[in-house]
């Protein structure tokens, strides 16, 4: 069902889909539209698929243990947010949870309006801005559950530390970060994993898969949460 939704939601998209080409498996991702970036979800047996399903376990498992009452997420480069987007609407627990999805690109944070639209959800926000400015999550934070999902993979190691270190600034006490990486920063992975150690985060789970293309990480915030500082650059695509 959850697919179907979103597939309908593809078809009003597909004038502007043809308007850009996905790339060949040597292009970098400045050369293409982040649009087209999601077109190997819709195939079941792509590696994006297989990590995108790893994710949403990820996401169920914390749902499931959630406590009772409202909860806020919070997605930094969302996309079209395939990996939060069917959990909400699928679990029981979707309607408790206030949702912030930021996406720069408008056709991404078009389709997420057209999927939404298609569901009972009335607690999520779509906020077309950079991800990679702290000013785009005022009244966003601090959340109990924040997505890195794809992040990591396209910027340097050292915003990868900046942002690790930006996040007690994002998170609320307890919080959740559900990230993943694939791709040359799969270098990075074990450096980044040091980083979240020297912070306040405890390792949840690690997920690398058999093949070694992609890694799925869940850290526990176990340190006191700070003011956001509007004005700060946190990270930039590469």
């Amino acid at each position: 069902m959850i697919q179907d939704l979103l597939d309908e939601d593809d078809h009003d998209h597909d004038e502007a889909y043809d308007r850009h080409s996905v790339p060949g498996r040597g292009a970098t991702l400045t050369e293409q539209s982040w649009y087209s970036w999601h077109a190997p979800y819709d195939d079941l047996e792509s590696e994006q698929t297989d990590r995108l399903a790893v994710v949403q376990e990820r996401l169920v498992e914390y749902l499931d243990a959630a406590p009772a009452g409202s909860l806020r997420s919070l997605s930094l480069c969302s996309g079209q947010s395939r990996d939060l987007l069917p959990i909400l609407v699928s679990h029981p627990r979707g309607g408790d949870v206030r949702a912030t999805m930021i996406e720069l690109d408008p056709l991404n944070a078009s389709f997420l309006h057209g999927a939404l639209g298609s569901t009972r959800l009335e607690t999520v926000d779509v906020v077309v801005a950079d991800a990679g400015e702290s000013g785009s999550y005022v009244g966003a934070v601090p959340a109990d559950l924040v997505l890195l999902c794809g992040v990591l993979a396209n910027i340097e190691l050292g915003d990868a530390f900046a942002l690790v270190d930006a996040l007690p600034t994002l998170c609320a006490a307890g919080a959740t970060v559900v990230w993943s990486t694939y791709g040359d920063s799969l270098a990075d992975v074990d450096a980044v994993l040091a980083r979240f150690g020297t912070g306040s985060f405890e390792p949840v789970s690690l997920h690398r898969e058999p093949g070694g293309s992609y890694v799925v990480g869940v850290h526990r915030f176990i340190g006191e949460p700070q003011p956001l500082q509007a004005g700060r650059r946190l990270f930039a695509f590469r």
